[in-house]
């Protein structure tokens, strides 16, 4: 969806003092009927390296594809339009709108809130496939664009509505590469959301709700992650207009964060230069990332992820 300046900042005037009436007002209406997974084969004991990849918007991926081919050179999208069969991808995006129907396929260009737009999830698998010898990865992504941590993914500190949605889905697919005779290593959560938490009520209370989430993670997946501990990888977000005013204390709570523990790791998109400013070409959509930027943001999930299996 493009959204112009003025009508974000019209939006900004009113939301500053947003406060809840009751829980109700902010129900979505998850459908955790989540499909039969499906793989090509039995693990026969084989390790499962597992990665979630999980937030909002420029998590689902609303970047252009048709830019990203134009700004590449021809063997990177070659490359990118392939896909990346070592890096298989289940993902449910927006409840239900897209999703691989349980399947844990092959990670490309598809993977993104329509057909003609994609998500990090190609930089991760570009990353991986070039720096971890080819070895085999599997992504479990959930994303539902635009909705805030503090009403939707928890409600008043606790588990929300999306979490428990998300916490179906990560299990379905876990017990599945279970059964299969995999055994699963759930190494990184990589998180990117934010955006939707930019006002004044809901910046205040970022930094405990994100310490909460990622305890609730850590608690419920235990069983799952490798003995050495569940990474978060926390991206910063941008400093679009669409994220004033509170995008400096969301990016410092994560930072904050991310100084808590060995198994945080936070890195900045606007030191890293990534960008919503310039597509689409004749409106600018200002709350997602450009294409190169999206793809970088991928490249910069990829590099944290490698690193946890460099140490």
């Amino acid at each position: 969806m493009v959204v112009s300046l003025a009508s974000i900042m019209s939006l900004l005037s009113t939301a500053c003092s947003e406060k809840p009436a009751n829980r109700e007002d902010y129900i979505i209406g998850m459908d955790t009927n989540y499909e039969e997974c499906s793989l090509l084969e039995e693990g026969n004991g084989k390790v499962a390296k597992v990665i979630i990849l999980a937030g909002q918007s420029n998590c689902t991926g609303c970047s252009i594809t048709s830019y990203l081919k134009d700004q590449s050179k021809p063997e990177d999208f070659a490359r990118y339009e392939a896909g990346y069969e070592n890096i298989k991808i289940n993902f449910n995006i927006d409840n239900h709108r897209n999703c691989s129907e349980g399947q844990f396929r092959k990670t490309d260009l598809l993977c993104g809130s329509y057909d003609e737009e994609f998500g990090p999830e190609v930089g991760i698998a570009d990353y991986l496939d070039a720096n971890m010898n080819g070895e085999e990865f599997y992504i479990l992504k959930f994303s539902m664009s635009g909705y805030s941590l503090n009403y939707h993914w928890l409600w008043e500190y606790e588990r929300g509505e999306i979490y428990d949605a998300e916490m179906i889905f990560f299990k379905k697919s876990l017990d599945y590469l279970k059964s299969l005779n995999y055994e699963v290593s759930l190494d990184a959560i990589c998180w990117m959301q934010g955006e939707s938490d930019t006002n004044e009520y809901k910046g205040k209370r970022y930094y405990k709700n994100q310490s909460n989430f990622i305890k609730f993670l850590r608690e419920d997946l235990k069983d799952y992650s490798n003995p050495r501990g569940l990474f978060f990888i926390d991206a910063g977000i941008s400093d679009s207009p669409y994220c004033l005013p509170t995008y400096p204390e969301i990016n410092e709570a994560k930072k904050k964060i991310s100084e808590e523990s060995p198994l945080n790791i936070y890195f900045s998109t606007i030191d890293n230069g990534l960008t919503t400013l310039k597509e689409p070409y004749d409106n600018p959509d200002l709350g997602h990332y450009d294409a190169l930027s999206e793809l970088k943001l991928g490249h910069l999930f990829g590099d944290a992820i490698a690193s946890i299996y460099k140490r």
